[in-house]
């Protein structure tokens, strides 16, 4: 009976320290969306924006996709609108999703794009 006990205590203590490597890595900070010289022209607001980058875990263990990443979220959003040159006022949420068998880790950036009008 002790013997068993012993190892239900391991497993689930295996089962804990496992779950928290899925939920460890939180994208919620970025200091600046842009390097560079400084522009000539006066940026405007071209609009709102959303990057995405999402991660899905089989079994909560075993990565399908590239792992989330806030700088990938931040270049999709920048890609969003052609002439974008930085994004001002931006939000960075961090979602994770559990399913019956795989979670889903996503780093979201909401932004204004911020750039030089096209004539």
């Amino acid at each position: 009976m002790t013997k068993m006990i012993k190892i239900q205590a391991f497993v689930f203590m295996c089962f804990l320290i496992l779950t928290g490597c899925n939920i460890a890595n939180h994208g919620s900070f970025t200091s600046e969306t842009y390097h560079g010289v400084t522009q000539s022209e006066e940026l405007v607001e071209l609009g709102a924006v959303v990057g995405k980058s999402c991660q899905t875990q089989f079994l909560y263990l075993l990565p399908i996709d590239e792992g989330v990443s806030t700088l990938m979220a931040i270049e999709q959003a920048k890609q969003k609108i052609a002439g974008t040159v930085l994004l001002a006022d931006m939000i960075i949420d961090d979602t994770l999703a559990i399913e019956f068998g795989y979670s889903e880790q996503c780093i979201i950036v909401h932004a204004t794009a911020m750039g030089i009008l096209n004539r």
